[in-house]
């Protein structure tokens, strides 16, 4: 795929990951997230990606250290973490995907589990609407608008849960394994839409163990890695 590399440097930060760990899932890690760049986490089964992403954005307490988000982000929750905003706030500013698919869809259709973030964000019923739209057409999702999110194959319910991230367009999205199971347009779309998100100034992070979405998106990459007692450093 031809490479789809930030064409100007990166912004101020969004977020600050200090010593952040939840033993014995993951070691202490530090990290910062920049507006205009896409970061790629990458390490072996078990290394703590996942848990490093649920916890960047704002779905697990830290066990050890902490996740400051910058003014920018977090608004009138400058002084609170990102775990302590309400759900609102959260899926305004951070969206996140899922390793599992299925444990974000909370809605009976899948048009509707894409409506419904951006109306919690307050948006007008016509903007949603275009959202949505735009979303199913360019996720190959038209024609199953109508069915029950659980009754998608996998490859459909990633591409649901990555479409359902982006609706509200947050300032920071956090994905895990967005390109799992797609096919080649499918996987290049999802390679345009995290590239334009990231263009547009956002920030975005990726855990993947495909290196062709690395090489095509990512402006920089972390690696973790396991120590030899089996946890992850």
């Amino acid at each position: 795929a031809p490479p789809r590399h930030a064409t100007t440097p990166p912004g101020d930060v969004l977020l600050t990951a200090e010593r952040l760990g939840l033993p014995p899932r993951l070691d202490p890690t530090d990290l910062r997230v920049r507006a205009g760049e896409a970061l790629a986490v990458l390490g072996p089964n078990g290394a703590g990606k996942s848990t490093l992403a649920l916890l960047l954005g704002g779905l697990l307490k830290p066990g050890t250290g902490a996740v400051t988000a910058s003014a920018e982000l977090a608004g009138r929750d400058a002084r609170t973490p990102p775990h302590r905003w309400r759900a609102p706030a959260l899926v305004r500013r951070i969206g996140s995907v899922f390793q599992d698919p299925e444990h974000q869809f909370v809605t009976a259709t899948v048009r509707d589990e894409l409506a419904l973030g951006p109306r919690r964000t307050g948006r007008p019923e016509s903007a949603v609407t275009a959202t949505v739209d735009e979303l199913l057409h360019r996720l190959r999702l038209d024609r199953l608008a109508g069915a029950n999110p659980y009754t998608l194959s996998g490859g459909e319910a990633r591409r649901l849960s990555v479409a359902t991230a982006l609706a509200t367009a947050p300032r920071l999205l956090i994905c895990d394994e967005p390109t799992f199971g797609q096919d080649r347009r499918t996987w290049l779309e999802l390679v345009d839409l995290l590239a334009e998100l990231r263009d547009a100034g956002h920030g975005v992070v990726a855990v993947t163990h495909d290196e062709d979405f690395v090489a095509a998106l990512a402006d920089t990459t972390l690696t973790l890695h396991r120590s030899p007692d089996g946890v992850a450093t």
